[in-house]
């Protein structure tokens, strides 16, 4: 009984933290974030790119992170325009990099530990 109330208040407590959005501001939000994966793009994509390991790897967490947020907000309100695409754009990246990452015995969490700017 009382890991079913647990569960219970588990589940309100997440449901409650869910970030419901007008279209306006999930689309000021989906901007903050793609403008921050832009900014990677330098560091990240491009072949003469004069970055250091530290640079990339902090771009590489910005980037993953933004990523995460444009999945969350992209399923949180998923009743909105473009949010469904924007979701499955987001979760094949994040797909893509978790393979990779697993494949070198890593997780995003541990590469990224103390790199996400908030």
């Amino acid at each position: 009984m009382k890991l079913n109330l647990a569960m219970l208040l588990f589940c309100a407590m997440n449901f409650a933290h869910a970030e419901t959005l007008t279209q306006q501001n999930y689309d000021q939000q989906i901007k903050h974030y793609t403008e921050i994966i832009q900014q990677t793009k330098s560091i990240l994509d491009e072949p003469n790119s004069k970055a250091d390991a530290k640079m990339q790897s902090q771009a590489f967490c910005d980037r993953l992170d933004a990523y995460e947020q444009i999945a969350k907000l992209s399923r949180e309100n998923a009743n909105l325009e473009l949010a469904s695409i924007m979701l499955m754009a987001s979760e094949s990246y994040l797909n893509r990099q978790q393979d990779s990452l697993s494949g070198s015995g890593m997780t995003s969490a541990v590469f990224c530990a103390g790199k996400i700017k908030q």
